[in-house]
């Protein structure tokens, strides 16, 4: 009995060993890097690392790049407005967890990915002009805003000859926190006289009146004896992720 009780175990051990050693050589693939092209219009320069750490799951760690370029004219800004010069970059780190449906053991098919992500945006700009009583104004603004987001996105992911990844990720949902500053230093006078503090700061106001509801409830502006700041408090909006990566999996 005992003999026969060994031998049973051996042979459930063999098998056992042999399926694993299927699984690993079904599941050679873990590690992928991967281009984001879609993130070149938000002025970040993005890539992404998966690891599988299991035959149908895997981690996901997005970090983004700034590139800080000029945005004139684009994103609905008239050339034409007292914005004279508006440039910017975003850096993304986005971290996610992400399921396979299907039974490749491979990072391929369909999945679906909840994920949390931070994005930082920093850029300058300059706005000059005159305002309605004929006063002019001009002056430096450092822009500085942070998002929280929390989404989930589906996807299907491709593996040409178990190498090269192909990624289209749709139908991606999230919904984020928007909360930061814009300083504006005048540069019309270099003592700051007051009164163009004053200019600067009523055309600001005037800015602020004009945006949605939502954002401009969230607003709001302080004058200092060299400065003009706008505080934007934790404004929730919702937003849309979708795009294309390229990638090479090992």
């Amino acid at each position: 009995m005992k003999i026969l009780s060994l031998l049973v175990f051996l042979a459930v051990y063999a098998l056992s060993g042999k399926a694993q050693d299927q699984i690993i050589t079904d599941y050679q693939s873990k590690n992928l890097i991967k281009f984001l092209p879609f993130t070149l219009p938000f002025n970040s320069v993005s890539f992404e690392y998966e690891r599988m750490i299991n035959p149908k799951n895997s981690v996901v760690l997005q970090v983004g790049i700034p590139n800080q370029q000029s945005i004139m004219g684009k994103y609905g800004i008239n050339p034409n407005s007292d914005l004279k010069t508006a440039e910017f970059g975003s850096t993304i780190i986005r971290g996610g967890y992400r399921h396979y449906t299907g039974k490749s053991r491979l990072p391929k098919g369909f999945y679906l990915e909840p994920y949390l992500k931070y994005q930082h945006f920093k850029g300058d700009a300059s706005i000059a002009g005159v305002d309605d009583q004929g006063d002019p104004y001009s002056g430096n603004s450092e822009i500085k805003l942070n998002t929280i987001n929390l989404g989930c996105q589906m996807g299907v992911q491709f593996l040409i000859a178990k190498r090269v990844s192909l990624d289209l990720y749709f139908l991606g949902l999230e919904g984020g926190l928007l909360s930061g500053k814009i300083v504006t230093t005048p540069t019309t006078n270099s003592e700051y006289n007051p009164i163009i503090l004053s200019v600067l700061k009523n055309v600001i106001d005037q800015n602020i009146a004009d945006a949605p509801a939502m954002i401009r409830n969230k607003l709001s502006t302080t004058q200092t004896a060299s400065q003009v700041i706008v505080n934007l408090s934790s404004t929730p909006y919702p937003w849309i992720r979708g795009g294309i990566s390229l990638g090479f999996a090992f």
